[in-house]
């Protein structure tokens, strides 16, 4: 949106065509996590914030694609911190599996 200043939009802001459209929803580059290169299911990590409010509420968005399917989730930042916190506790417990079975 052009009247938006730079002063409204994130430092992590694509500012594209389609930054802070009628929705006022800025997005980040998405950082890919592919490993191998022959994932199947393709997924990308990004930040996001919408400008509404007194509050912007913020947080990850996750996107996940299989061929020319993709699905985009908005996570808030309560929930993107649960999700981090949930995720390191579950891999400590599953890497010492996956190092024990190699």
């Amino acid at each position: 949106m052009s009247n938006l200043s730079n002063i409204a939009h994130p430092p992590w802001c694509l500012r594209g065509p389609d930054c802070a459209g009628g929705n006022g929803l800025h997005l980040s580059r998405l950082a890919g996590t592919a490993v191998r290169g022959d994932e199947v299911i393709q997924a990308g990590v990004g930040l996001w914030r919408m400008d509404v409010g007194p509050t912007s509420p913020s947080g990850l968005l996750l996107e996940f694609s299989a061929g020319a399917d993709v699905e985009r989730w908005p996570l808030d930042l309560p929930q993107s911190q649960a999700l981090v916190r949930a995720s390191q506790r579950l891999l400590r417990r599953l890497i010492p599996l996956a190092v024990h079975a190699a």
